[in-house]
């Protein structure tokens, strides 16, 4: 266990290791610029931390950026922070046509006193300035809760509020010391739910969410 969450950015010293040629390159690159990695699950039983970033051609804007995975040492990791806020991606050039609908959730949010952390396209538009979104991406949030019944809480406030936006709300929920469970998964009536963590991908029951 790294203590790192899934979705946290992180500075490293030097570049991490990918599978390809092509895509150790794509991460020098990247390191080189001085963008963070973000952290993903981890592919195999070593001690290494799962990253990831997501790379767009500027020879062909119109193609989908492409997703990299990557790994480094816990060591090689200077700096670590939590996604931009949805405040902050309410400010980058590219959401000029949801200003209004990114301000109304954003206000709600604050309201329910809860943080929306964003993570996925729009994060990477903001960290990079390169084209990740378009008019139908979705917005895809990480709400950090303290217990399964303020699971429940923000998953509720994100289905009502969901239903006034001209675009779908995607994301989880990340219960500390636990992992991410997808926040549309906590409203069904099932007794299981997929939990995610750097460590491991595996169905518990979700009275696991209240320790």
């Amino acid at each position: 266990m790294t203590g790192l969450r899934r979705h946290t950015l992180v500075w490293l010293s030097q570049a991490p290791e990918a599978e390809t040629g092509d895509d150790r390159m794509r991460a020098a690159v990247w390191q080189a610029s001085g963008r963070p990695f973000v952290v993903t699950r981890r592919r195999d039983d070593g001690s290494d931390i799962g990253l990831g970033f997501c790379t767009t051609d500027p020879l062909h804007p119109q193609l989908r950026p492409r997703r990299v995975a990557a790994r480094t040492p816990l060591h090689d990791v200077v700096r670590h922070a939590r996604p931009p806020v949805l405040e902050e991606i309410a400010r980058c050039p590219a959401a000029a046509g949801r200003t209004a609908s990114f301000a109304r959730l954003n206000s709600a949010a604050a309201a329910a006193g809860l943080d929306l952390h964003v993570y996925g396209s729009w994060m990477w538009q903001v960290l990079t300035g390169d084209r990740h979104v378009h008019e139908a991406s979705d917005l895809d949030v990480v709400i950090d809760v303290a217990d399964l019944a303020a699971g429940y809480r923000a998953a509720a406030f994100l289905a009502r509020e969901e239903q006034d936006l001209p675009f779908r709300i995607d994301g989880e929920l990340s219960f500390a010391g636990l992992g991410e469970i997808q926040w549309r998964e906590l409203l069904q009536d099932k007794d299981e739910v997929l939990l995610k963590s750097v460590d491991m991908l595996q169905l518990v029951p979700r009275t696991h969410l209240a320790r």
